[in-house]
C-alpha cells in the first residue's frame, strides 16, 4: 500500500510537472491584469481583448496550474490564497523580463536628449570641448549641457548625468567607467627649451626654473616617481601660479618647467607646443573616471558617449606616460 500511494504521488507530481512546463507567459500576463484591475471587464478594456477570452485564458491558467486563483462573482473578482501567493511570485517576473525588453529596445534606440556632463576645467577645456563637438557631429538628435569646475561635486545632487573625476570617487551609490591614468609628467614650452636647454638628469633640475603651485617663497619641495622610486626634490621658479589652467598657461608662456596630468598636455605636445622633459620621472596621481547615478536604465546617448569617451582616452594613455620612453626600450629588448 505505502508503495503504491509513493507510485501515485510521483505520477501525480510528474504530470503536474508537465502541465507547468506547457505554461503561457502571456496567460500569465492576463492573469496579473485581472488581479490588478479588479474585474475581467476592466482587464479586458486594458487589453483590447473581449471579456470572454480573458475569462477563457485564466480559466486555461488555473487548469494548467491545478489550482483555483480566483473568486468570482457578477461584478469583482477576488484572489484566492493561492492566487494572491501566484500574483505576487510572478509580477515581479513579468516585470523584470519587461524591463529587459526595455532595455534592449533603448539599446537599439538612437541616442538623443540632453546630457548634463561636468568635467575639471583644463581637461574640458583641452581635451574635452573638442570631443564632444565630434560626437555631437556623429549624432545629430544630442544635446550636450557642459559644467567646467575643478572643484568636488555630488553628480546626483547637481542633477548631473555625468561626471568626470580625479582623484577619490564618490560612494558605491554611483556607477563608474576608468577613462584613463591620472599621471602628471614634466613639460615645458620649445622656447624655454630654446634658451635653457633641456635638464637630462635629476640633478641637474636645480639649474632650472619651474612653474610653482603651492609656495610664494620662490621653492617649493616636489615628490617625483622615476626608476629609484619615489623621490623628494626642491625646485625653484620666479612665478607662482595657482590652478591648473594658469600652470598650463604659464609653462606655455616659457615661463618654466612645469608639471600637469598627462591628458591635458597631450594635445600641446602632439602640436609642438610643449615638449615632454625629462621623461624617466613625473608622478602617478590616480585616474580619471566617469561617474554616473545608478540607474536600472542608461540613455541611449549616455552609453554612446560614455563610449566614446573611453576610446578617445584610449587612444592617448600609455601604460605610465612618464615612463613612456623606457617602457618602450624595454619592448624593444625582448
Amino acid at each position: 500500500m505505502e508503495a503504491y500511494r509513493a507510485a501515485r504521488g510521483d505520477n501525480r507530481n510528474r504530470l503536474l510537472r508537465v502541465k507547468q512546463q506547457k505554461l503561457d507567459l502571456n496567460d500569465i500576463t492576463v492573469f496579473n491584469r485581472v488581479a490588478g484591475a479588479g474585474s475581467f471587464s476592466a482587464a479586458a478594456r486594458e487589453l483590447g481583448m473581449p471579456r470572454a477570452t480573458v475569462s477563457r485564458i485564466v480559466a486555461r491558467l488555473e487548469a494548467a496550474l491545478g489550482a483555483q486563483l480566483l473568486y468570482r462573482n457578477t461584478r469583482r473578482v477576488e484572489l484566492t490564497g493561492l492566487g494572491r501567493a501566484y500574483h505576487d511570485a510572478t509580477a515581479e517576473g513579468l516585470g523584470l523580463i519587461g524591463a529587459a525588453g526595455e532595455a534592449v529596445m533603448a539599446a537599439r534606440a538612437e541616442p538623443s536628449g540632453l546630457l548634463r556632463v561636468s568635467a575639471p576645467i583644463n581637461f574640458g577645456t583641452m581635451s574635452l570641448i573638442p570631443w564632444i563637438s565630434e560626437f555631437l557631429d556623429a549624432h545629430k538628435q544630442v544635446r550636450i549641457s557642459l559644467r567646467l569646475v575643478d572643484d568636488r561635486i555630488d553628480p546626483l545632487a547637481e542633477r548631473l548625468d555625468l561626471a568626470i573625476l580625479t582623484g577619490p570617487q564618490p560612494d558605491s551609490s554611483y556607477l563608474s567607467r576608468r577613462l584613463a591614468a591620472s599621471s602628471l609628467i614634466l613639460v615645458a614650452s620649445p622656447v624655454y627649451v630654446a634658451r635653457r636647454g633641456a635638464p637630462e638628469r635629476l640633478d641637474s633640475l636645480a639649474a632650472h626654473d619651474f612653474v610653482l603651485f603651492s609656495s610664494d617663497l620662490g621653492k617649493e619641495g616636489w615628490s617625483l616617481d622615476g626608476p629609484e622610486g619615489r623621490v623628494e626634490i626642491t625646485v625653484s621658479g620666479r612665478v607662482n601660479v595657482k590652478g591648473p589652467h594658469a600652470e598650463l598657461s604659464a609653462a606655455l608662456c616659457g615661463l618654466g618647467i612645469a608639471l600637469l596630468p598627462a591628458v591635458v598636455t597631450a594635445p600641446y605636445i602632439e602640436t609642438g607646443e610643449l615638449v615632454q622633459v625629462l621623461p624617466g620621472y613625473g608622478r602617478q596621481g590616480g585616474t580619471i573616471t566617469a561617474v554616473f547615478p545608478a540607474n536600472r536604465h542608461q540613455p541611449a546617448a549616455l552609453r554612446a558617449f560614455l563610449d566614446f569617451l573611453v576610446a578617445r582616452m584610449a587612444e592617448r594613455e600609455p601604460a605610465r606616460p612618464f615612463l613612456a620612453g623606457q617602457l618602450q626600450t624595454r619592448r624593444s629588448d625582448g
